[in-house]
This record gives structure tokens, sequence and C-alpha cells, in this order.
């Protein structure tokens, strides 16, 4: 028969049921927390002494798992023995986003990208064919007449239009009054003839004038922008522009016109150096370096809407008048 008093048994196994407690909490185990159950044998003894119930006690393990926040008596609170329960959940990898793929470039109209945009050109490459026009413009300035300015410009290949030319078209004109006309590019029938405006819009402007401004083609000077045709009649590119500018700028330097005519809007914008609409450019006279520029219709947008043969015709009255001629009737065939 055991001789220890059951009150000591029971207080013994109390204790080292507080410490394995601790313990667990101290080493941040993730517990149920459960009361320990005593042993069969201090169970019984606990239960009765002399045959009489004993008042149960709680544990130091019971009163720790009612309140898991609660520290041991005597313990510092740690962070570690608060143990809060973990959702169980599969971490997944984080994934880094790719970079985004560089966005073509895109220009609202009138922006000075646009120009850019419509090119097809990089930046880069339009830097580039700035750099090659300041050598084209120091041998511009060279020439020292429209006769050695023609033939450089026939040895020009500063860009792919030199390729797909039957020729260049310089000029047409002697310019015996001081009124130059100035195109936008040669096309099919200029390319052939090395002469600019000698199509049927060529005709038309001719029409224009020798009806209208009783004058003849030997009176006038008409020139263009480029003096390449662009395959298929295309719009000439911003690249191409940019190289064949200085000729043009010498042409007028040499003409030194006094009133000078772009046909068409994309002629206009480059002469002004302004991106507008035709409607806003027409109609009235601008001043460029001290010369009166008077922007008009295309001839070939004439021939395609004749209804704006009258307001062409207004726009060269106000040239006329700039130059000093008589105004005249606007002709029945124009």
């Amino acid at each position: 028969m055991n001789s220890e008093d059951p009150r000591e048994e029971l207080a013994r196994l109390a204790g080292a049921v507080g410490h394995a407690a601790r313990r667990r909490r101290w080493l941040g185990a993730r517990s149920e927390r459960r009361p320990a159950r005593p042993a069969p044998a201090a169970s019984a003894a606990a239960s009765s002494v002399g045959g009489q119930p004993l008042a149960r006690t709680p544990t130091t393990a019971a009163l720790a798992s009612a309140n898991p926040a609660t520290p041991p008596h005597g313990a510092a609170t740690r962070a570690s023995d608060v143990v809060r329960p973990q959702p169980n959940r599969t971490e997944r990898p984080v994934e880094v986003p790719r970079p985004a793929a560089a966005r073509p470039l895109t220009a609202t109209p009138g922006s000075p990208a646009s120009a850019i945009a419509a090119a097809g050109a990089s930046s880069a490459a339009l830097a580039a064919a700035d750099a090659k026009a300041g050598e084209i413009r120091e041998l511009a300035r060279a020439a020292g007449d429209l006769a050695e300015l023609a033939r450089r410009v026939a040895a020009c290949t500063a860009c792919s239009l030199c390729r797909t030319r039957k020729q260049t078209v310089f000029a047409d004109g002697r310019a015996r009054l001081p009124v130059m006309f100035v195109g936008e590019a040669p096309g099919e029938q200029e390319d052939l003839q090395g002469l600019p405006f000698v199509g049927r819009a060529g005709q038309l402007l001719t029409d224009i004038i020798t009806k209208g401004m009783r004058l003849t083609r030997d009176d006038v000077y008409i020139a263009n922008v480029l003096k390449c045709r662009p395959p298929d009649n295309r719009d000439p590119t911003e690249l191409e522009k940019r190289l064949c500018t200085p000729w043009l700028d010498r042409q007028i330097e040499l003409v030194d016109p006094k009133v000078i005519i772009p046909l068409g809007r994309h002629a206009a914008m480059h002469v002004l150096k302004v991106e507008a609409s035709m409607g806003s450019l027409r109609g009235r006279v601008h001043l460029l370096g001290g010369r009166k520029v008077v922007p008009t219709y295309h001839p070939a947008y004439l021939l395609r809407d004749p209804s704006k043969k009258a307001e062409c015709w207004k726009d060269i009255q106000l040239a006329m008048a700039e130059l000093g001629l008589g105004s005249t009737p606007r002709p029945a065939s124009s």
C-alpha cells in the first residue's frame, strides 16, 4: 500500500503538468492546450481520501488552456508565448510581371510627332537626316546660280528616291516677274519629261497663269519641294522632305521672288512651316522672311473638285495685287 499522502502526490503531478505546458508555450509549439489527464492512480487517489470526495482544484495547465494569452505565474509575457492559428494554405511563388513591349509612337494631328509618325521613320533616322541635310545645305550654298544648282540636284543621292527616279525635276520658267509657284513633288509625266506640272494638273496651272494672270510660263518660276518623283505618286515622307529642303531654300534665294504661291496643303505647310488645314491657310497673305506667301489649292485637287476653282481665283487675285498686276475677270474656262 502507498504510504505517501495523496494530496502531496496530487500536487506533484499538477506541478509536472504545469511545467510541461509552460515549456510547450515557450517553444512556440501549436498545441491544442487541453488539460492533461491525471494518471489512473492519481485520479483515484484524488477522487477520495478516506472515503470522502475532494474538491477539484484547476491545475495550471487547465488555466492556461482556458486563457492561452495569460503567461504562467511569474513568467514575463513574450511574443512567442501567444500562438495564433495560421490558415492552412499552399504558398504560391510570386510572379514578376514582364516589362510591357514598347508601344509604337502615336501622335495627334498637328503635333510635332505627327510628321514623324506619318513618315514611318524613327527619331534617330530623322536626326541622321538632319545631319545629312546640313551637308546638302553647304553644297547648295556653294552654287552661284540656278544652272549650277540644277547640276548639283541632278547628282543628289541623299535618299532612296534616286534609285527609282527617271531624272530629277528641277524647275520651269525664267522668273521674269518675281513670282514663284511651289508644288509638292513631281508626278509620272514630270518624271518622264524632267519639267514640273506638265500633266493634266500642269495644264490647269498653265491656264491659271495664261488665261487668269495674263502671263506666260516663262514669266513665272515653277518648282517643287521634292526634286524626285515618289513611287506611285505617294506623299513624300518627312525624311525625304528634310533632305530635299536645302535645294528648295537655295532656289528661293537665287530666284528671289516677291510672292510665293504654294500649291496645295502639303506645300503650303512646308513653306510656311506650320501644321494647319488648307481652309485656314488660303484666302490671305502671309509674311515669311520679307516675302509674301499666298497659298491656294493644288490644280490636281481642283480637277477632283471644280467647285473650289472660284476660291482659287480669289487667291490668285491676292497674289496679283501684291505683284502690282491689274485685276482681270475670272476666265470662263478656268
